[in-house]
């Protein structure tokens, strides 16, 4: 391969991961490709983990703002439904919150690959102990309050 040959292969790769602003979570990130207007992780974070939503629009942005914030799809927050969890046993109660300790019935993702043809395949960590917080007055809750739980 020629010297010139070379170089236009170098500027065609770098071409095809052209970083642009995600329209999810407006950060610059590398693109799936030009006809996508997602970030490879929020593209991830979509079709992969298909989140629940909670019905409150500052807890549902706050989660979405922490998984566009983590790079590794393990460990990412997300919303869990109550009925989720059993065996939920209460622990001690503080100024504005209860603390409660419990299993998660499906748990968090502890995996996750590609099963050409059908899909994507999540692994979890199924019968998880976990803490739950119960915030006072949580309908009202601010992305602040959020930050310091």
């Amino acid at each position: 391969m020629s010297s010139s040959q070379q170089k236009q292969t170098k500027v065609n790769k770098k071409k095809l991961y052209k970083y642009k602003k995600c329209s999810e979570c407006n950060k610059k990130r590398k693109f799936l490709d030009e006809s996508h207007q997602l970030c490879y992780i929020c593209y991830n974070i979509k079709t992969i983990l298909k989140p629940k939503k909670s019905g409150n629009k500052v807890v549902d942005d706050f989660i979405r703002y922490t998984q566009s914030n983590r790079v590794a799809m393990i460990g990412k927050m997300e919303f869990v439904p109550y009925d989720q969890f059993k065996n939920i046993k209460f622990i001690a109660e503080g100024g504005f919150s209860k603390i409660y300790k419990a299993t998660w019935i499906d748990g968090p993702v502890n995996n996750w690959y590609d099963n050409e043809p059908d899909g994507w395949n999540i692994s979890r960590d199924n019968n998880y102990t976990v803490a739950l917080k119960k915030l006072n007055n949580s309908k009202n809750i601010t992305s602040k309050e959020l930050n310091e739980v």
